[in-house]
């Protein structure tokens, strides 16, 4: 990394840490589940999107807390404006894009949607869309609809930054079904003493990106040619002042492919890995590897590997400002590989953030985004 780099990303890290800092005092919250439950942004956010370790509790327990509910908006926007100093050639400098967050209860169940409003020439599409109810005595969770992988960092909800992690993109062969695509199924989460597992079972997946983006023509048709089944552990092993935990993932399935000359063949393809996630006082290193196996890639039955996978670490000066550094690598079998400096901060329901991709041989890439959340009018 240049060291003009490392002097930009150092100096926002100092403006967003000391706005941080001056802003520290309780701020009242506007989204959904703020207004719920009268809580504030930096209850369960460290930076926005980012969830802390007590929204990442509400999210696991469905969306809801024993507290009394108040009359709240049934969706809220969250506005995002990007900016790359050299995009990529056909697409812009700056890039506006929103989403649209929806919540509702009805008894027992919580009905969540997120629908994403188009950006960078890309129409607007449901991205998650589910129903969820969580169950105390059974510390239970489910999820039916379209909902996320529960791999270790949110691939499309909760980025820290605005680059793609590891191999959570990759395709292989001709198999378009990245891990960072939304499943069409059935989720189970359950957690035993300090152990949560997770079972997945899909019938399709969402076909697009989070924030739009303009679909590219492949030649292809894909879908599923059988029920992807995963199993998601992950075991913590160590609290107090040094928190630490570790796990395995498994995915197993068969993608459809049908190729524009009419081909039709199918691809059984498996997916496994580890994880573990460290955090003591304001340090936290986490890292993921896969590795992937596809039986029939292209058609012609060949057996294709892939890999990758990254590791993340970040500094939070105060509870609302971090900076970071991430490695990324994958193989598929082309190898990709880069590294990420970035630094954001929250005041109140705004994040701003800066970050360079540099790529071993090539130009750093600076970008950074400034992202907002605001309720909708419609409330219960």
């Amino acid at each position: 990394m240049r060291s003009s780099g490392r002097l930009r990303i150092a100096l926002a890290a100092l403006v967003l840490i000391g706005g941080g800092a001056l802003t520290a005092a309780p701020a009242r919250a506007i989204p959904i589940f703020a207004q719920r439950y009268h809580l504030t942004c930096g209850a369960c956010h460290s930076v926005l999107p980012e969830l802390n370790a007590f929204g990442t509790y509400f999210r696991a327990h469905g969306y809801r807390l024993p507290l009394p509910t108040h009359a709240t908006s049934i969706f809220a926007i969250r506005y995002q404006m990007a900016y790359a100093k050299n995009p990529p050639e056909g697409t812009r400098r700056w890039t506006p894009g929103g989403i649209l967050l929806g919540s509702a209860n009805f008894g027992p169940i919580t009905a969540f949607i997120h629908y994403n409003l188009g950006a960078g020439g890309g129409p607007s599409a449901l991205y998650l869309g589910y129903l969820a109810t969580y169950n105390a005595h059974t510390r239970s969770l489910y999820r039916l609809g379209l909902f996320e992988l529960p791999l270790l960092q949110s691939p499309g909800q909760r980025l820290d930054d605005l680059q793609q992690y590891g191999y959570y993109g990759t395709h292989v062969g001709l198999n378009d079904l990245p891990l960072s695509s939304p499943r069409w199924g059935l989720q189970a989460e359950r957690t035993i003493g300090d152990l949560r597992v997770d079972a997945t079972a899909a019938l399709g997946a969402y076909q697009g990106s989070a924030y739009g983006g303009k679909p590219l023509a492949t030649g292809e048709n894909t879908s599923s040619a059988r029920p992807e089944l995963g199993l998601w552990l992950d075991q913590t092993l160590a609290q107090g002042p040094l928190e630490f935990d570790a796990g395995g993932e498994a995915l197993e399935g068969a993608r459809s492919i049908v190729q524009s000359g009419g081909k039709t063949f199918t691809d059984p393809y498996a997916r496994g890995g580890l994880l573990m996630h460290a955090r003591w006082r304001g340090l936290d290193l986490q890292a993921e590897q896969f590795w992937g196996t596809d039986r029939n890639a292209d058609g012609f039955g060949t057996l294709q590997r892939s890999a990758g996978g990254y590791v993340r670490l970040k500094y939070y000066p105060i509870a609302h400002a971090y900076v970071g550094v991430r490695y990324d690598a994958s193989a598929n079998p082309l190898v990709s590989r880069d590294w990420t400096y970035y630094a954001a901060g929250m005041i109140a329901p705004v994040r701003l953030l800066l970050q360079e991709v540099q790529v071993p041989g090539g130009a750093p890439s600076l970008g950074g985004a400034m992202t907002i959340a605001f309720p909708g009018s419609l409330s219960f």
